[in-house]
This record gives structure tokens, sequence and C-alpha cells, in this order.
């Protein structure tokens, strides 16, 4: 009797939305079984996200709890990355779904999906296009839209993330930051501005790391980066897009003589950014996930990447955590847009043994209960209906900068995953050519004269081979 009370209990409040406006405690859970709890008709498998998290791991433990008790018929058999593969890797999730529609065998029938492993699956599989031939279109599904946001739905901007379609809830939203370690910055003496922060002032903080190197016989880097994110590709679109000036052009995935003069004007930035050295020495040799603590171990000064990361260094280190301060990207010039958005989190194999059980855990994602709890336990936004509240805490500079980004910006935020951006959807696929390009400028290893001859060279490549109509020319 006890266990039908609670269960009806639990049905309202995610029915309804109602939540309790009291500060939810945060602590990983140790309670949970994350495989099958008991017989059932079926199984669904699930590969998960935010192992090591902080307060969106114990989400995914507490969705997966819910979802069982309220759904008896089917148990869910969660893994995450880590599990499956090895590693936690954007790369090799798209490998591993590439493989999977490939070979025809679908193992997982809930995969990771982001905008980025939308990306890195269509280079695996030389299809922009694939989502619609591989995955569960969500405005397909029965009351889904009316889960979302407003503008998720008539926004295309979120469609053309994922090559038009939808592929699930929009449970992140993000802001893109440059974090400092404040203590590194206290101890050279640089002073970072918070909020407006030019190339120029960023240039000068960059020489100021080298010339402290120089007098004190230190190694620290200016910039952490890795080999399989390159999170300064942030900071790069950040300034390319704030020389346009115009947020409609910056959302238009079209090629024009604007952006190419805004390109050469953001090769040549990073040219003289590697006139420094910036990045840390072993970059190339860096697995993210694995050195993504660097930056709070002193290593370096700023660390260019999502708000996500509130929730991954909190899972190493909290006492470390409290002296990263997120800042505002530079720019070129102010704009009244900024780099951000809000993206999916997982997908439905079309061709998946358990779609529809698939489709019904993700559509429980897309409850207001659980927009309230990714709110207060990510600090992060939702594109998901349904979340009261946006901060708990206001002397933390993680809420505080979430509060003065979206205050300032609004709905004005937009973040490109391929090279669409710059050179037209024809070119999505060049992306990584031009990340080569941005470490090799860091690197000093060549010119932004060079960089804009060689990838300008693909664009034209790209168009004579494909057309203007996508069609392969012999």
């Amino acid at each position: 009797m006890r266990r039908v009370v609670f269960f009806c209990v639990l049905l309202f409040l995610i029915s309804s939305g109602c939540v309790t406006e009291e500060k939810p405690t945060i602590e990983k859970r140790t309670d949970v079984n994350l495989t099958s709890a008991h017989g059932s008709d079926k199984e669904v498998n699930w590969m998960g996200h935010w192992l090591s998290e902080y307060g969106r791991e114990t989400l995914v433990q507490e969705v997966f709890q819910d979802f069982e008790l309220m759904n008896p018929d089917i148990d869910l058999n969660l893994k995450y990355p880590q599990q499956i593969m090895g590693l936690r890797s954007k790369q090799e999730t798209a490998k591993y779904i590439a493989r999977m529609i490939t070979t025809g065998n679908i193992e997982w029938d809930v995969v990771w999906m982001d905008d980025g492993i939308y990306q890195f699956t269509a280079e695996e599989l030389g299809d922009p296009g694939w989502g619609e031939k591989y995955l569960v279109n969500f405005e397909d599904v029965e009351g889904f839209k009316k889960t979302q946001k407003s503008f998720i739905i008539d926004d295309p901007v979120y469609r053309k993330q994922t090559s038009g379609i939808i592929v699930g809830p929009y449970i992140e939203g993000y802001y893109y930051v440059i974090y400092y370690n404040k203590d590194v910055a206290e101890k050279m003496g640089i002073e970072v501005k918070q909020y407006n922060m030019t190339f120029d002032d960023l240039l000068g903080y960059v020489r100021e790391v080298e010339e402290y190197n120089h007098g004190h016989n230190t190694d620290i880097a200016a910039f952490y980066e890795s080999e399989n994110w390159i999170t300064t590709e942030i900071l790069f679109q950040n300034l390319f897009k704030s020389e346009l000036g115009d947020f409609s052009e910056v959302k238009e995935e079209t090629g024009s003589e604007e952006k190419n003069a805004a390109l050469l004007k953001t090769l040549q930035a990073f040219e003289e950014l590697g006139k420094y050295d910036p990045l840390i020495d072993a970059h190339k040799n860096n697995t993210w996930y694995q050195t993504r603590r660097l930056v709070l171990d002193d290593e370096c000064l700023f660390y260019v990447n999502g708000i996500w990361m509130y929730s991954h260094w909190m899972g190493i280190d909290q006492e470390k955590t409290a002296k990263m301060v997120p800042a505002r990207l530079p720019v070129f010039q102010e704009t009244d847009y900024y780099l951000g958005g809000y993206i999916p989190t997982w997908a439905v194999m079309k061709d998946a043994p358990n779609r529809e059980e698939g489709i019904r855990l993700l559509m429980f994602w897309s409850t207001p209960l659980v927009a309230e709890k990714w709110v207060r336990y990510a600090k992060a936004p939702t594109g998901m209906v349904g979340h009261v509240s946006t901060s708990d805490s206001a002397d933390d500079p993680f809420e505080q900068f979430q509060a003065a980004i979206t205050e300032k910006y609004g709905g004005n935020v937009h973040y490109s995953a391929n090279a669409g951006y710059i050179f037209g959807e024809e070119n999505r696929l060049l992306q990584d050519d031009l990340n080569k390009k941005i470490i090799r400028l860091l690197d000093g290893e060549m010119t932004a004269e060079q960089a804009y001859e060689e990838i300008m060279g693909l664009v034209e490549w790209r168009v004579n081979m494909w057309g203007d109509n996508d069609e392969y020319v012999e």
C-alpha cells in the first residue's frame, strides 16, 4: 500500500511540474543499481552521459530510478561511454554509432547525441543528413513539441544542428566561457577583465604569461588544449562572429565576402597569439577527459569551454573549483549576441530493437520536474518547459555569470558545431581542417595568409566537386 501511495504522489509531481523551492542537496548517489532491477517485457540499452559530473550524474541516476518505478514493463540497462568504449570521447562515440549503422547491429537503443557528435558521425559516414535516415525525429512524437520551449520548435537554427530534424529533448542550455585560474592570475600580477575583455586585452594577458615564464623560469601555459577536443576553436568562432556584428548573418550558413574578411582577420589574430607560445606543451598528447583538471592544478591561466565545466570540476575537486572564474569571451567589437545555445543530449536509433521504449524514456526526461532539477543541479539553462528557478546562490560566481549573460543577451545566443557558419552549408565538413590550422597558427607553424589560402582552396574544391545542389560532379 505504501508503494502505491508513493507511486501516485510521484506521478502527480512529474505530470504537474510542482516542485519544492527548497534548495536541494546534490551529492553522488551510491545506492543505484544501473542494470535491470526486475523481470520485464523489454530492456532498453541506454548510452548514458555525465558520469562523475556532480549534480548532472545525480540527475541521470534519479531519472533512471524514477523511470523504472513508473514503467514496470521496462528495464533500463544504463552504461556510460567509458564503460562501453573505454573512454569518454565524442569522436569515439561517433565512430561507434557509425559502425552500428554500417553493420546494421544496433546494440544501443538510446545513444549519446549532441550537435558535436552528430557532426562527427556525419564525417564518419560522409553524409551530413544521416540523422533523417537513422534517428527518430521527435517532431513526429505525439506531445513532444509542447514539452520544449517555443524557440526550440520555432527557430530553424536548432534543427540545423542535426540537419533538419529534432533528435530529442533539448535538456542542456549553455554558454561558452573563457575561464581563468585566479590563483595563477594573482601570482603573475595579471588582472583579467571578467565581462568586457577585448582581443587586445587577451593578447596582452598572453604576452604577460610568456614574460612571467621567462623571468621566473616557469612553464605555465596561457591556454589548456587537448588533441581530441580543440576548444580554442570556440575562441576563434566568437572572435569571428563578433567581427560580423549582425546576429542574423552570424546564424546563416552561407558564405560571403564579409565572412571571408572576418575569417582572415581572425586567422591573423591567432597568428599574433602564436608568437607567444600560448598552448600547454602536452596539448598534442592530452586526452581531454583525462587532462581536463590541469587548469585546476595551476598548469595554465586560461581554459575555453562551456559552463558545464562547473559540473566536471566539482566532480574532481570542489576546493580547487573555487579558484576558477568564468569570464565573457573576448571580442573584436561589442555585439548584442553571444556564443552559446541549446543542445539535445540523447537520440533514439530509428532501427533500434526497443525504439518505442527508448522514445518513452526521452519523453520522461521532457517533464517539468526534470527541467527544474536540471536548472538547480547543473546551474545551467534548459530548452525544456517547466523550470521555475534560475539561481540558488547569489554569491556563487557561476550563478552570477549565468545571470549576467542571460540578462545581457537573452535569447540571442548561437554556436555552430561545423564550418557552415563561415563557408556555407555545403562546406560543413571543413571544421576539422579549420581546427588543424587553428592549432598550427597557435604553435607558430604557419602564417594567417597561408592558412587562409589553404582553407579557401578546400572551399573552392568542394564547390567544384559537388556543384550548387550537393550533387557530385565527375
